[in-house]
């Protein structure tokens, strides 16, 4: 990412848990000026037309090979914004929904891995400036949670 302004975010992103685990996928993101191994939720950006039910299908297919089963249920969503250098480079908005899904998940094209987590491991690994509302919904639930990232 360069210094310069770079365009919002809006997002989805799916909890599928199975048992006390949930899935997350292996990406890089860039924090703090380096590259950084990251476990995310399977998800990503909602595409120009398209509606939140629709990128949510789309972004766990490419990411897991797997397919939903019935509908999303909204979890909570989360607005941040990104700084650096005292400036605000972009904001996000991303929605969180709990979703079904048959079948196991394998790394597609645009992550490294695969992997389900369990509370404790997600305590340890979710240590992304953008984790905290995720971190804080696990630990007391909530619809709507802000975040900073300072780079």
């Amino acid at each position: 990412m360069s210094d310069a302004f770079v365009a919002d975010f809006l997002g989805v992103f799916a909890v599928l848990q199975r048992g006390d685990r949930t899935l997350f996928v292996g990406n890089e993101r860039r924090i703090g000026g380096r590259d950084v191994a990251t476990w995310d939720l399977p998800g990503g950006r909602v595409e120009r037309g398209e509606l939140l039910h629709e990128a949510l299908a789309r972004e766990l297919h490419e990411e897991t090979g797997l397919v939903l089963d019935g509908e999303p249920s909204f979890l909570f969503v989360q607005e941040g914004a990104r700084s650096r250098g005292g400036d605000r480079v972009h904001a996000w908005r991303s929605f969180f929904f709990a979703v079904q899904a048959s079948g196991e998940p394998v790394a597609g094209n645009e992550v490294h891995a695969v992997r389900w987590l369990t509370p404790a491991e997600m305590r340890a690994e979710l240590t992304a400036p953008y984790h905290d509302s995720f971190r804080t919904w696990l630990e007391r639930g909530g619809t709507w949670f802000r975040s900073e990232w300072t780079d």
